[in-house]
C-alpha cells in the first residue's frame, strides 16, 4: 500500500538542532517513526512564525529545507524529491519527502523568489498560513479580521504566482484561505486543487474547515481533500474544552515560556508539553473518521486523503499518540465496511490520480 500524509511540521523541531532522524518520543514524528509507520511520502511543511515575517521570511525558509536536504544527505532513509515521478515504489524502508509551502510571506512579493522555491522542489502552495499575505486573504483574517484588510481575496501578485505555480506542476492548496480567497482561486484554476491539511465544516464548523460547496469545488476541479488530525477541526466540544484546560495549565506554560527564550525553542517545549497533557480530552479517532466518511459521501471516495499535521497540533485524537498509529486511519474504515481498495485511495493513491493528472497537462 502506498502511504501519503500531506502536511507535516516536524522541520520546526529540526531547525532547533534536534534529531529528526532516530526514534524517539520527541513529539508526533521522526524520520524511523515515519517509516515504522509504514508512510511512504510525507509533505513537509516550511512554515514561518510571526517572528520572521517582516525581515527573515525568505531566508528562513531557506533554512527550513537546507535542513531537510542536510537530512537526506546523513541518511539513506530519507529521499528528498521534487515530483511524485521521483519515487521508486519497489524501494522499501524509505520516506520519501517532499515541501509544501505554508504561507507566501518568504517570496517577499518577487515572481523571482517564487521561481527559487520552485527550483528547490516546491510541490505545493498555500498562499497563507492564518496571516494574510500579498498573495491572498485568509481564513482567519476573513473571519476576525476584515476591519485591517486593505482588500479581499486573491490579489494581483498572488494571480500572477499562482499561474507560474500551475505552468510548473506546482499543486495549489486552499487549506487556511478566506472564502473570497477560495473562490477567486477556482475561478482561475486549471489545474486539480488541493487541501492539504482540512476538515468538513458542516460537522464541525470551525473557520479552517470546508462548507460542503467548497468540497465540491475541489471535486469539480479533479483534486483531493486531505483531513487533519487536529481535534479543534474534528470536534467542536473539544473547542471549549481545550481553552479550558489550557487556562488550568497558565502556570505551567507561563514557566516555559519564562525558560525558552529563544521562540523557536519555546514554540517545540509548549507543543511537548500540551501534547501529553491535553490526551485526556481530545476527541476519538472514531470522530475524526467521521469527517472522512462525511467528505466521502458527499464527492466519493477518489478525493480524499489525509494531512494529518504531525508536529504542527499541540494534540492529536485520542487512539493516535503519535505517527507509528497512522495506520490505525485505514483500520477504522475497514470497520466500517470499506474494502482494500478503497482503504488504498484515502491512504495515498488518490495523490497519486492527481498527479498524474497534472504531469498529463504539462506533457
Amino acid at each position: 500500500m502506498f502511504v501519503a500524509d500531506l502536511h507535516n511540521d516536524v522541520l520546526q523541531r529540526a531547525i532547533v538542532g534536534e534529531d529528526i532522524i532516530t526514534k524517539s518520543n520527541n513529539g508526533h514524528t521522526d524520520i524511523e517513526r515515519l517509516i515504522e509507520g509504514k508512510i511512504n511520502l510525507e509533505v513537509f511543511a516550511i512554515w514561518m512564525p510571526k517572528h520572521y515575517l517582516q525581515h527573515a521570511a525568505f531566508s528562513r525558509a531557506n533554512e527550513l529545507i537546507d535542513k531537510l536536504e542536510e537530512i537526506d544527505k546523513k541518511t539513506d532513509l530519507l529521499i528528498k524529491i521534487n515530483s511524485l515521478g521521483d519515487i521508486n515504489f519497489k524501494k522499501d524502508k524509505t520516506l520519501y519527502a517532499a515541501i509544501g509551502i505554508e504561507g507566501g510571506e518568504c517570496f517577499e512579493g518577487s515572481i523571482d523568489k517564487l521561481e527559487h522555491f520552485i527550483n528547490r522542489g516546491l510541490f505545493y502552495l498555500g498562499p497563507t498560513w492564518n496571516y494574510s499575505t500579498d498573495l491572498a486573504t485568509s481564513a482567519y483574517d476573513e473571519k476576525f479580521n476584515l476591519k485591517n484588510i486593505k482588500s479581499i481575496g486573491l490579489t494581483k501578485f498572488g494571480l500572477e504566482s499562482l499561474k507560474l505555480c500551475e505552468e510548473r506542476g506546482v499543486l495549489i492548496d486552499v487549506s487556511h484561505i478566506g472564502e473570497k480567497s477560495f473562490w477567486d482561486i477556482m475561478k482561475i484554476a486549471k489545474n486539480p486543487i488541493i487541501a492539504s491539511h482540512s476538515n468538513a465544516y458542516t460537522l464541525c464548523p470551525h473557520f479552517r474547515n470546508l462548507k460542503d460547496d467548497q468540497i465540491i469545488a475541489i471535486k469539480e476541479k479533479k483534486g483531493i481533500i486531505c483531513l487533519n488530525l487536529y481535534p479543534a477541526f474534528i470536534d467542536t466540544d473539544f473547542q471549549e474544552k481545550d481553552k479550558k484546560f489550557k487556562e488550568s495549565l497558565k502556570n505551567d506554560l507561563n514557566n516555559i515560556d519564562l525558560k525558552y527564550q529563544n521562540p523557536d525553542l519555546r514554540w517545540v517545549y509548549r507543543q511537548y508539553f500540551l501534547q501529553k497533557s491535553l490526551y485526556s480530552i481530545v476527541p476519538s479517532l472514531e470522530k475524526f473518521v467521521d469527517h472522512i466518511e462525511y467528505i466521502i459521501n458527499l464527492i466519493g471516495i477518489d478525493y480524499v486523503g489525509i494531512g494529518s499535521d504531525y508536529d504542527g497540533t499541540d494534540c492529536l485524537p485520542r487512539g493516535i499518540i503519535d505517527c507509528l498509529d497512522h495506520m490505525k486511519i485505514g483500520d477504522e474504515l475497514k470497520k466500517r465496511g470499506y474494502n482494500e481498495k478503497d482503504i488504498e485511495k484515502v491512504m495515498g493513491l488518490n495523490l497519486l490520480r492527481v498527479y498524474d493528472l497534472i504531469k498529463s497537462k504539462s506533457n
